[in-house]
């Protein structure tokens, strides 16, 4: 569980909230918009959005 979301923050999912990706995939936090939408780039490029909870409560932050 992540306590803060931060633009340019890479993350890792731990719990499944897409069919897209499995449980493990990483992203990038690209952008915050003012819904509180979180948009990933995920690391093979493609893009997905997900609400500021769905974020603190399935992703991990991961290095730096």
């Amino acid at each position: 569980m992540m306590e803060a979301i931060t633009v340019g923050a890479k993350i890792k999912m731990t719990a499944s909230i897409t069919s897209d990706y499995p449980v493990g995939s990483t992203a990038t936090i690209i952008y915050i918009d003012e819904m509180d939408n979180v948009f990933l780039e995920w690391s093979d490029g493609k893009l997905s959005s997900f609400s500021d909870k769905q974020i603190l409560n399935s992703f991990e932050r991961i290095g730096a």
